[in-house]
């Protein structure tokens, strides 16, 4: 299954922390999965998006973030996802045209909501998910 994964509010919180049981979830994403970067640190490139999370996040986690595929999008996230292949999306704060693209296409609930700062073990939470 495709992982389309935001990294702000999701796999950092919001202070610019890991997130907790972030090891976890890569691990899971990175071994059982085909991740994509879905994230505005990333639009078809992942030099910035590695090199941002290699400032932030231990070394024995850059394995698994040089393992996740960039993709391309310009205004919506939602033009980054495969909709012809089975997927989950992991993100904070998608837009209202986001989630209304997804409601569309009949795939709404494939849109998992990380919300770090009511239930801190979201990443956790979610790994039953996927």
């Amino acid at each position: 299954m495709n992982l389309y994964i935001d990294i702000d509010g999701v796999l950092l919180t919001k202070q610019g922390q890991p997130s907790p049981h972030l090891k976890e979830f890569l691990i899971e994403a990175t071994t059982k999965h085909n991740p994509f970067w879905l994230t505005t640190h990333c639009k078809g490139d992942l030099l910035h998006v590695t090199s941002h999370l290699k400032r932030i996040l231990p070394q024995d986690l850059w394995e698994y973030i040089e393992k996740i595929k960039p993709t391309n999008w310009d205004v919506l996230k939602t033009d980054g996802i495969n909709f012809d292949q089975d997927f989950r999306w992991f993100d904070d704060a998608p837009m209202e045209s986001e989630k209304k693209l997804l409601q569309e296409k009949g795939v709404l609930d494939k849109l998992i909501l990380i919300d770090l700062k009511n239930n801190p073990d979201s990443l956790k939470d979610v790994l039953l998910k996927i």
